[in-house]
């Protein structure tokens, strides 16, 4: 009865924390070039000139899964701001927002074009993000709200004009106090993707404005003239782990017997497909599509997980048609290696 118990708390714990781990909002603009986003999803505020429309290309960066997914947004240096609801307002723990980013044109002065607000508000913003010009180049900067509630800090390392970085936000909730909360600002350099969280360029910021009561909605700013920059984005994900914003993978159940490979599903598949796989204990897994030259076009995964069953979501809308190789290798903490390769045909 006592181990009957003990497996299923562990059971719940396990679920527990998959479903923390869960993608809260994922936005990959993937509708018809000159949409307003205010027909997919989104409320326009503070501004009605300029509105804001999903624009074409869309963005790439390797190993991202929102990278070459449907179209982009850009954003002008003056016009409407508009906010996207999570699928649930966040209150505890860590919350990673990722996007994707290409600065066409910055001010000195430098202004936000992307900050979180709570579920109930248009005026609170949390964690704003900056960029500026540096003598031709560009940095990020980063602050709990305004500067009247604590520093703005900039990155020391800069960045090119034109140039598509992956951008990583990290809030996190703490509880000490009610001015105690974190956040942190990665920017990173196609193909780094780390499967680990890495030292960030900013952070910890905090400040002596009041900790949001939760976090609910992400929005987008197009400021003023005078100071705002221009700039094209992409892929916005929310989720609670570093883990879930460099992979596309979904927790299935912790019951895995041995090392399996599945194939994936559909197959043939336009664009996109499933690939399940299953892990009997902990360990490293590299899970990475390549074409029929051996070259690599996407990893999926990259990173320690714990025993269980997984799906990993490819999505081929940025290659052409034909067959492709998806190999998983994992290395359990023992050392011990396994390692398989299945065939899949993208037709478009």
């Amino acid at each position: 009865m006592k181990i009957k118990l003990l497996l299923s708390l562990f059971i719940v714990l396990v679920f527990s924390l998959y479903a923390g781990a869960q993608v809260n909002l994922t936005e990959n603009f993937d509708y018809p070039a000159g949409d307003s986003l205010g027909a997919h999803g989104w409320t326009g505020f503070s501004n009605f000139n300029n509105v804001l429309t999903v624009t074409s290309p869309g963005l790439s960066y390797t190993g991202y899964s929102g990278s070459g997914i449907g179209n982009a947004v850009t954003i002008l240096n003056y016009g409407q701001d508009a906010y996207k609801p999570l699928t649930t307002p966040d209150t505890a723990g860590n919350v990673y927002v990722s996007f994707m980013v290409k600065i066409d044109s910055a001010k000195t002065s430098g202004d936000y074009f992307f900050a979180l607000l709570p579920s109930t508000s248009t005026t609170l913003y949390i964690a704003r993000i900056f960029t500026k010009d540096t003598n031709g180049v560009v940095k990020f900067g980063l602050i709990k709200s305004t500067t009247t509630g604590g520093s703005l800090y900039y990155t020391t390392g800069t960045y090119q004009y034109g140039v598509t970085y992956l951008i990583i936000l990290k809030y996190v909730f703490n509880t000490g106090s009610t001015t105690d909360d974190e956040m942190y600002l990665h920017v990173l350099t196609s193909p780094n993707l780390p499967a680990t969280e890495p030292t960030p360029a900013i952070g910890p910021v905090t400040g002596t404005q009041s900790d949001a009561s939760n976090i609910g909605r992400v929005a987008l700013r197009q400021g003023s003239s005078s100071s705002s920059p221009t700039l094209v984005l992409d892929g916005i994900k929310v989720t609670k782990t570093w883990q879930s914003v460099v992979s596309n993978i979904k927790f299935i159940n912790e019951i895995a017997n041995d090392f399996s490979l599945s194939q994936n599903y559909p197959n043939p598949f336009n664009p996109s497909t499933t690939i399940k796989f299953s892990i009997p204990s902990n360990g490293y897994v590299n899970l990475n599509v390549f074409n029929t030259l051996g070259q690599e076009v996407k990893t999926l995964v990259s990173g320690q997980l714990p025993a269980g069953t997984y799906n990993a979501d490819f999505n081929g809308s940025n290659l052409t048609s034909g067959v492709y190789f998806y190999r998983l290798n994992y290395t359990d903490n023992n050392g011990k290696q396994f390692s398989d390769v299945k065939k899949l045909m993208l037709i478009k």
